[in-house]
């Protein structure tokens, strides 16, 4: 009935090539489904590291089949649900805080992905670690997306080597 499988090698590669070993303790049950419910063209990320994405995102819209990664919306796409696992694992409550940011949304008409770009490293980093669960899923794909298309902005190094452990030690990755 829910179909998921767990990810390919390809998938596993991608996630160590933007998370280093961020995600390691949750790779080994990593599962990707396929999304049936719901909004079918939105993707959406689950606790327990489940992944769920649109058939539009797989080669040949077969869901058996890898994720098309060099795509660059779905790399940033999938991207933007692995960030949501990494938040998980930061300790935040990513499912209440999307829930209510989501709700906000709808009945207010507020973008809970927009955020303020810049072009300093350390200031789009201050603004990550401030930032919400879905502006940072946002600013996190929009860095992946770059680096798909070939056009890695230098203003989320910063924010790149944080996700990916390789900043200074960490402290809160949100306002509390």
């Amino acid at each position: 009935m829910f179909w998921s499988r767990p990810f390919t090698e390809a998938e596993r590669a991608f996630v160590r090539r933007f998370f280093a070993h961020s995600l390691d303790a949750l790779q080994p049950r990593m599962r990707l489904h396929l999304r049936r419910l719901g909004d079918t063209r939105r993707a959406l990320s689950m606790n327990g590291g489940r992944i769920f994405m649109p058939r539009a995102c797989f080669v040949n819209g077969d869901a058996r089949q890898s994720l098309r990664l060099s795509h660059p919306y779905v790399a940033g796409l999938f991207a933007h649900e692995l960030l949501h696992q990494w938040q998980r694992e930061q300790g935040m409550a990513v499912t209440r805080q999307a829930a209510w940011l989501q709700v906000q949304a709808a009945c207010l008409r507020r973008d809970p992905y927009a955020y303020e770009g810049c072009d300093d490293a350390a200031r789009m980093l201050a603004q990550f670690q401030s930032a919400q669960v879905e502006q940072q899923g946002q600013m996190w794909q929009d860095y992946v997306t770059g680096c798909v298309a070939g056009m890695a902005d230098p203003a989320f190094m910063a924010v790149a080597d944080w996700v990916s452990g390789k900043g200074e030690e960490r402290g809160p990755v949100t306002r509390a």
